[in-house]
């Protein structure tokens, strides 16, 4: 088992996932999502409307979920629809990081410890 294996393990027994709500972050999001990857790749990627290449930098990540629309609506708004993701895909839990960087993924073990005490 790698390194990343053991932290998505508490992920898995938790049901709990990653939810990323981006618009025009193109230049910061794939960081993100690599830096979230190693710690789970239970991970849902809303994009709210973005004009810049976005759904092609998701695209690189096949174990992200996107959600997409067309026109920029709002954070609220990408964050109700990345719930209602995470509750339909059978999630108990999910954590929200901002696409733009100002959120660690390093920080991920600390809500996951909040949960359950299984995380190493």
């Amino acid at each position: 088992m790698t390194g990343a294996d053991s932290f998505a393990e508490p992920f898995n027994v938790d049901q709990a996932c990653v939810i990323i709500p981006t618009y025009n972050n193109a230049a910061t999001l794939g960081r993100v999502i690599e830096d979230v990857a190693q710690f789970t790749r239970n991970i849902i990627v809303v994009n709210d409307g973005s004009t810049d290449n976005t759904i092609d930098i998701v695209g690189g990540f096949a174990f992200v979920k996107l959600i997409s629309y067309g026109q920029n609506v709002g954070k609220g708004w990408a964050l109700r629809k990345g719930f209602a993701c995470a509750i339909e895909a059978g999630y108990q839990y999910a954590v929200s990081i901002d696409s733009d960087g100002q959120h660690f993924a390093s920080d991920l073990p600390v809500f996951l410890n909040k949960i359950s005490h299984t995380y190493p």
